[in-house]
């Protein structure tokens, strides 16, 4: 933990607690949607189609709400990684996952089964693959940070969840016409992104609770 006060502790605090939230929060709402809208079906749905129709501000909003939250659990690990391997690109990395979930809110997806793709849809696609672009390569550079901190189950955690992002990537793009066919398994990995940062922000929050107590004692 570097900081030089107990200020510079409670804003870390309060930062990575909204990373922590970030997960419950977009999560819960996101399963709100799944079950007033019928239509959605978790094995073969896209998620950003819960933003289309006179319901869809609702998954917009998880969206940019989300992202913003996770910003500000980025901007907090800066200052509980500061001087660790890894401890400034893993936290940008973040940082622009929670901008790319911003975008994929303001630029709402097309339809499925349009005819031509949309200015706004090409958008959406770009801060989607952006966003979740950053958030694999983040699973790998906190994997080395985990490690060296000698948190090795963390950071078998944070590569495993890398593998399965890369996993899902190439799925993706071998699938070509039939990608409906492994949506089932990117639905997952997309739940397990949202679970992953508020695990991670959890864990860093620790740090932070160890530093105040040892400061405590002093």
């Amino acid at each position: 933990m570097q900081t030089n006060s107990s200020g510079g502790a409670r804003a870390a605090r309060t930062l990575l607690g909204c990373g922590v939230a970030s997960g419950p929060i977009f999560l819960l709402i996101f399963v709100i949607q799944v079950l007033i809208h019928p239509e959605f079906q978790f094995t073969h749905s896209e998620p950003s189609q819960l933003s289309i129709g006179s319901l869809g501000w609702i998954q917009i909003a998880n969206f940019v709400i989300g992202g913003l939250l996770v910003i500000a659990g980025g901007l907090g690990m800066r200052g509980v990684l500061r001087s660790s391997k890894g401890g400034s690109w893993g936290p940008f990395l973040l940082e622009i996952f929670g901008i790319g979930q911003v975008g994929v809110g303001v630029f709402v997806a097309d339809p499925v089964g349009s005819a031509s793709m949309t200015l706004r849809g090409t958008m959406h696609l770009i801060f989607g693959g952006l966003s979740f672009g950053c958030l694999m390569v983040a699973c790998f550079v906190f994997a080395r940070t985990f490690t060296s901190l000698g948190q090795k189950p963390w950071a078998i955690f944070s590569a495993l969840t890398g593998l399965l992002f890369l996993a899902g990537f190439f799925s993706a793009a071998n699938a070509s016409q039939g990608a409906r066919s492994i949506q089932f398994f990117l639905n997952l990995i997309f739940v397990l992104a949202w679970v992953w940062i508020s695990l991670i922000s959890r864990q860093l929050l620790g740090i932070v609770s160890a530093w105040e107590t040892t400061q405590s004692l002093n």
